[in-house]
């Protein structure tokens, strides 16, 4: 077996270990402000996709179907006592894709979420809520000071695809 280069391997963990990002999504009309949203998500390792568990009430839902170009950072805990600016961090750039419920994309991506956040079954039966899959395109992955690299859809795919 090889072993991944070591920002790979970094990257992997810290994917694999966080549990929330900060979804930015496009807004609908030049009056409204971009969305934020700090979101759980889970990875499903066989679509190579992060899922995310959303209100159809909430703006960044409405704003995901409207433009589906959205991008999650997700980033090493804060708790820790290293200076903030050599935190590990990532920017992805994605497209948000929703499967149709039933279908075996769906069921895999809700199996994915479900397996992390146990305690949401009773929130995925709502009507209102539903599964929404980020295939990444790109990132940016800080790793510490003076570690900054672009990560390619390839890469990513790679990382999301096998567990740390």
């Amino acid at each position: 077996m090889t072993l991944a280069p070591r920002p790979t391997q970094t990257l992997r963990v810290l994917l694999h270990t966080r549990r929330t990002a900060t979804l930015g999504t496009q807004s609908l009309h030049t009056d409204e402000a971009p969305g934020l949203a700090l979101v759980p998500y889970a990875i499903d390792g066989l679509a190579e996709c992060l899922v995310l568990l959303v209100s159809a009430s909430a703006a960044h839902s409405r704003q995901m179907l409207a433009h589906s170009e959205v991008s999650l950072l997700v980033a090493q805990s804060d708790a820790s006592q290293q200076v903030v600016h050599i935190h590990e961090r990532v920017s992805i750039v994605g497209q948000a894709r929703t499967p149709t419920p039933g279908s075996s994309a769906w069921g895999s991506a809700r199996y994915a979420y479900l397996r992390r956040f146990p305690d949401a079954a009773s929130m995925a039966q709502l009507g209102d809520f539903r599964i929404v899959c980020i295939v990444p395109e790109q990132a940016r992955h800080i790793a510490g000071f003076g570690a900054v690299r672009n990560v390619d859809q390839a890469e990513l795919r790679a990382v999301l695809a096998s567990p740390h």
